[in-house]
């Protein structure tokens, strides 16, 4: 009996190998459209075509107000299913929306330009966002549980390692041009959107010999009131809510102003930009994610939150110390935050799902995530206005001192996501989680693990000298007697 069900196994075991392997390959794909179609290239480019100060807080606004479909297409799919061509046609068209806006110099005229890209770019996270929540359940049946956490660290690593390729290379191609050049930046910045565009469409379409395991079950009765109703009932979820929404609000606008803060600024080159802003701070977090995953699995999601955020809190308003003539401490000091935001990120992931388990249905799970998301989009959208609503006021030529250091309106925003991530801090402080551990023993355990890693980086390269040395030692010298 033993044998068939050994040999059914292997054959089921195949087909799913298949499926993993493809859907690493696929995203291999996909990070060099995201690498090559974003940072300094889409930043660029956006200058080119004259974005206005408003039009980048639009662009920073826009991939959060794109995320309030998810809960509408959460209630399209439990309502009528076809999770997978939902996915492929809406991600492929996503993506091909990228090659058009690669031609906008030759589609529309130069006043058109810069409202044309904001349009497609909203259209393109609009598609993005429908395809989320269909990827999202897809995913999880088709990724075993028992693997989906190493299967996941393993294709991001992939993933990552080409993007960090690309990356480099993209700020290489966008420093070749003279600086009078312009004409030829927006061509090579063009002709890297349409390739960026491809080979994101590639990683889309890959996916149809991904099959689609468990189709998911149709409740053509359920209402929106129905999906969202449970979540809202419990109170720590609403404290998360709160937390959730304010972080966002705080953070959303930042991205996009600290680009144009290190390019006007500070004169930074493409390269450079990439490396700093890219490069090292992908390369950070891909060391410090363990170390924050054992804080948070032995201390619980809040007092990591805690300890993470009072380090993110600095992580805008260091910017301001990095000028054309000292940057090094300023970038330093931006580092430090950079390396606790992924202790932000799994903690707050943790919480939120924690949060959503607690209730009793699966149904009211999924609708959790999906009432934060629509939150996060709220948030993030005000943001972006209310980012490019204030740098359109003060103007790109406003300047002022504090404490003797230079300002300008890209530091006063820094200076307000300071301030208001400080707030969403205390939001957290009156949520309760069941765990025996305090914050201050997070604290003593991270200062305790920090300088242990310190210690053995400082000492091993001297004990490897001093056991070369007597591995040297204990060598027999040809032709002495034993």
């Amino acid at each position: 009996m033993s044998e068939p069900s050994s040999s059914a196994e292997s054959e089921g075991a195949a087909p799913l190998r298949d499926s993993l392997r493809l859907i690493i390959i696929a995203w291999l794909f996909g990070s060099a459209w995201m690498n090559l179609g974003s940072g300094a290239a889409f930043t660029r480019y956006a200058k080119l075509l004259n974005v206005t100060p408003f039009g980048f807080g639009l662009l920073a606004a826009i991939p959060f107000l794109a995320a309030a479909v998810q809960l509408p297409t959460s209630l399209y799919l439990e309502r009528y299913g076809g999770r997978k061509p939902l996915f492929v046609w809406t991600c492929t068209a996503h993506r091909f929306l990228w090659v058009v806006m690669g031609a906008l110099p030759w589609l529309l005229p130069e006043r058109w330009q810069w409202p044309g890209l904001v349009t497609l770019m909203f259209l393109s996270a609009v598609l993005a966002n429908v395809a989320s929540p269909a990827w999202m359940s897809w995913m999880a049946d088709v990724i075993p549980a028992r693997i989906r956490g190493r299967y996941n660290a393993r294709r991001i690593q992939f993933g990552q390692s080409v993007g960090l390729v690309l990356s480099l290379l993209a700020g290489v191609a966008l420093d070749w041009p003279e600086p009078t050049q312009k004409l030829l930046l927006r061509d090579i910045i063009s002709a890297m959107f349409a390739v960026a565009g491809v080979l994101g469409m590639v990683d889309i379409l890959l996916f149809l010999r991904v099959p689609d395991p468990k189709p998911l079950h149709h409740h053509p009765t359920l209402t929106l009131r129905e999906l969202v109703r449970q979540p809202l009932r419990n109170p720590a979820f609403r404290i998360f809510l709160g937390y959730s929404a304010l972080m966002t609000f705080a953070t959303g606008f930042v991205g996009q102003f600290v680009w144009l803060y290190v390019f006007d600024e500070v004169g930074m080159s493409n390269t450079r930009a990439n490396l700093l802003l890219i490069t090292v701070p992908t390369l950070a977090s891909m060391a410090v994610y363990p170390f924050w995953g054992r804080i948070v699995d032995r201390f619980g999601s809040k007092p990591a939150l805690l300890l993470a955020g009072l380090i993110v809190v600095n992580g805008a308003n260091t910017w301001i110390l990095v000028t054309r003539t000292t940057w090094i401490p300023g970038y330093l000091l931006v580092l430090t935050a950079v390396l606790a935001w992924p202790g932000m990120e799994l903690a707050g992931f943790n919480l939120l799902l924690r949060l959503a388990e607690s209730g009793n249905r699966t149904r009211a799970s999924s609708a959790a995530v999906a009432i934060n998301s629509m939150a996060v989009a709220i948030a993030g959208t005000l943001s972006g206005l209310f980012g490019g609503m204030l740098a359109q006021w003060l103007g790109p030529t406003w300047r002022t001192t504090i404490l003797g250091w230079p300002l300008t309106s890209h530091g006063v925003l820094f200076l307000i996501s300071a301030v208001l991530r400080a707030a969403a801090l205390c939001c957290i402080l009156f949520l309760k989680e069941e765990r025996r551990l305090a914050t201050r023993d997070a604290l003593h355990y991270m200062m305790t693990d920090i300088f242990s890693n310190l210690q053995q980086a400082t000492f091993t390269p001297i004990r490897m000298l001093v056991s070369l040395a007597q591995q040297t030692w204990r060598l027999p010298i040809r032709g002495r007697k034993r």
